[in-house]
């Protein structure tokens, strides 16, 4: 590898006189003529730059001479999209309701996707999703109050909740994408990198505690998202005229962003660690705390682990690389990875470390099949020995041996807790993140009454700040009004349920996911009970209506992959510290035919597990080929009659009342009443009733 060399000020300057040039193709981004490119003649006149001298040798095989790199169609419209603008600048101004296939790449860098509803037959009737960027999930009164307002005005009325801690609003028309996304720059937000090839959303435990670890976890995730945020200003070009509204970086990002002692940059480029190419594909990292995996560290490309002394000062970091979710379906080259141990930095070596990170894999990932162009593959294929070799030479200095840590548990945050300073946070189940209805309405009164910050989490909730305590009791009441029930009140599969939204909207979606999941909970519910498995027990169940794994359900411990119409890939071994990796237990099952093949396993499970085994380690223990088994095998159990006839209701008025609220969870009056006796007399055996 060499220094990144530098041909914008060149190229500028030729296209200044009016001259054309000859472009060049990567491999990867490494020199391979004068300016770190290999010629395709395309125009007049060829730019000679002098190359520098390498300070890093290259460690990848050779490119076979005389053979041109094939590249992706995705690396060329980005090549010639003058650092993300063009030709989505010149289609925004267009009649047509859409923009063009290069445009549909170019905008992701933006925040957005061009999508359309497919349950409409006929002609497509074209929209934009939009996705912010917020570090740590924390969003600012003034951007929530401003996101709710255009859901109204320029979308389809909700928003929705991510699982790596942004909105996503739907139904923007391309007329007013400008309004929309200068009102979310000017309300202290932006969508600017949600999407495309480069440093996505930097993920962080939300919760607001007042702990030096909590806060510094959250501070590094936000100079990571700093040290990576796109530094030419075509985000601001497109939807503000060139104005440029950001807060004052930290010196040590600036700082970190400019160093070039290592050969990461490309001098004087626009964009000094992009560079034209940007990165192969998507690139997520998480941050967090030792015992706190609300983030679902080990499904990122990098994630960050704070580590503290024995006073709880912050002294360093481990690293782990190459996790990620996508595959593609009957593509067994494909598959999802856990991310592994790369070593421990200092903490003043941070950014110089997620840097050199983020340049090996700019240097060397794939950019000629876009399905292998995660870091995971490059890992996989190199090793992690090779790879952290070649990450050292970038960072300047060898890895310390990783610190050891406690055991990783899964943290929803939800219900009360004190923030400690004074404060209380109020953490809510929203099923599958869809932000609408009564629930918008009466979030969106207490959030501007009590003037509230929010924070988004991983697991598609939201988390409200800074509450005094004297407001506790009449924010309870307004929210359990609207169907926003303390988690004890919650039925605990959907506690922890995920899924992606799937069809209408999305382009890729194969069968439903979102506006499947409540059914699928119901119908697993009913398992439980039939096989006799207590209210309060439950299993991570995540699903997503393709293979590319947007609610991570190569982790579930019961993971639904849309692999065909009404159809789906059963994921099983996943476990509910999101520690483990699941794996495909069946194909093409039949939303019809679920029963059949998880009241086997539940019935199993009930029966033959250990002291406190969870269904996954169960799964895992057992060996698919017994539970295959026991799936073939099954003829059902005998039904029999309940000993019990409770009457639940002694009045209409009760049973009214009751009815309306359940109709918020998408439930009888019935059910949602022996749900919350069922969890009353739970809480009451377990000495924790109030």
């Amino acid at each position: 590898m060499t220094t990144a060399t530098s041909y914008g000020a060149a190229h500028a300057a030729l296209l200044k006189e009016g001259k054309k040039i000859q472009v060049g193709s990567h491999d990867g981004l490494r020199s391979r003529n004068s300016v770190g490119l290999s010629r395709r003649h395309v125009n007049l006149l060829s730019v000679s730059v002098p190359r520098p001298n390498p300070l890093i040798r290259a460690v990848s095989s050779p490119v076979k001479p005389e053979t041109e790199t094939k590249r992706s169609k995705v690396e060329i419209i980005k090549e010639h999209s003058n650092f993300i603008r063009y030709p989505l600048n010149e289609e925004l101004l267009t009649d047509a309701p859409n923009i063009n296939e290069s445009s549909t790449q170019i905008i992701k860098f933006h925040g957005s996707y061009q999508q359309y509803d497919r349950d409409e037959r006929g002609a497509r009737s074209y929209s934009f999703m939009l996705r912010t960027k917020n570090p740590c999930g924390k969003v600012p009164n003034k951007l929530y109050l401003t996101m709710d307002d255009l859901a109204d005005q320029f979308g389809i009325g909700t928003l929705r909740l991510t699982t790596r801690q942004t909105f996503q609003l739907h139904g923007v028309l391309k007329k007013n994408l400008k309004t929309v996304m200068s009102s979310i720059i000017h309300s202290m937000g932006s969508t600017l990198g949600a999407c495309g090839d480069l440093n996505r959303n930097v993920l962080a435990p939300a919760a607001p505690f007042a702990r030096k670890d909590y806060q510094f976890a959250q501070q590094t995730a936000d100079d990571i998202a700093a040290l990576l945020t796109p530094q030419s200003g075509f985000y601001y070009d497109m939807w503000v005229d060139g104005e440029k509204i950001m807060s004052a970086e930290p010196p040590e990002v600036l700082k970190a962003r400019n160093d070039n002692s290592h050969g990461t940059n490309f001098p004087d480029s626009p964009e000094p660690i992009y560079g034209t190419q940007f990165l192969p594909r998507k690139f997520k990292i998480a941050v967090t705390v030792p015992t706190d995996n609300s983030v679902d560290l080990l499904t990122n490309d990098v994630g960050v682990v704070v580590v503290t002394d024995a006073d709880g000062e912050p002294q360093g970091f481990n690293l782990y690389v190459g996790g990620g979710m996508g595959r593609t379906h009957r593509v067994e080259t494909t598959f999802p990875r856990l991310a592994e141990s790369l070593g421990y930095v200092p903490k003043e070596d941070i950014l110089y470390a997620v840097k050199a990170i983020v340049v090996t894999q700019r240097e060397n990932g794939r950019r000629d099949d876009r399905k292998y162009s995660r870091m995971k593959y490059l890992i996989s294929s190199w090793g992690i020995e090779k790879f952290r070799s070649v990450v050292e030479e970038y960072y300047g200095k060898k890895f310390e041996p990783s610190r050891e840590l406690p055991e990783w548990e899964f943290k929803s945050y939800l219900g009360w807790h004190e923030q400690g300073d004074g404060g209380l946070f109020c953490g809510l189940h929203v099923d599958s993140g869809r932000v609408g209805g009564k629930m918008k309405t009466t979030l969106r009164e207490i959030i501007e009454k009590y003037n509230l910050d929010v924070r988004l989490t991983p697991n598609q909730n939201i988390i409200l700040c800074g509450i005094r305590k004297a407001w506790k009791r009449p924010i309870t009441t307004a929210l359990a009004q609207a169907g926003l029930l303390e988690p004890k009140y919650v039925d605990p599969l959907n506690l922890t349920a995920m899924a992606c939204p799937a069809l209408p909207m999305c382009p890729l979606a194969i069968t439903e996911a979102e506006r499947g999941m409540p059914g699928i909970l119901k119908r697993i519910r009913a398992v439980f009970e039939k096989v006799g498995l207590k209210y309060n027990e439950s299993v991570v169940i995540r699903a997503t209506g393709c293979p590319n794994g947007c609610a991570r359900p190569y982790m579930a411990e019961l993971g639904f992959v849309g692999d065909g119409p009404n159809s789906y890939q059963l994921w099983l071994g996943g476990t509910p510290n999101q520690t483990s990796l699941a794996r495909t237990f069946m194909n093409k099952v039949k939303i019809h035919d679920l029963e059949k093949v998880l009241e086997p396993l539940f019935y199993n499970w009930k029966r033959k597990r250990q002291s406190k085994e969870s269904f996954g380690d169960f799964t895992n223990r057992v060996g698919f080929e017994t539970l295959q088994e026991w799936v073939e095998k099954w003829d059902g159990i005998v039904a029999t009659r309940s000993t019990y006839n409770l009457r639940l209701f002694t009045d209409k008025d009760t049973y009214e009342k009751m009815d309306e609220l359940a109709k918020f969870q998408n439930k009888t009056a019935h059910q949602l009443a022996m749900e919350v006796i069922s969890n009353y007399a739970a809480a009451q055996q377990n000495g924790k009733g109030e």
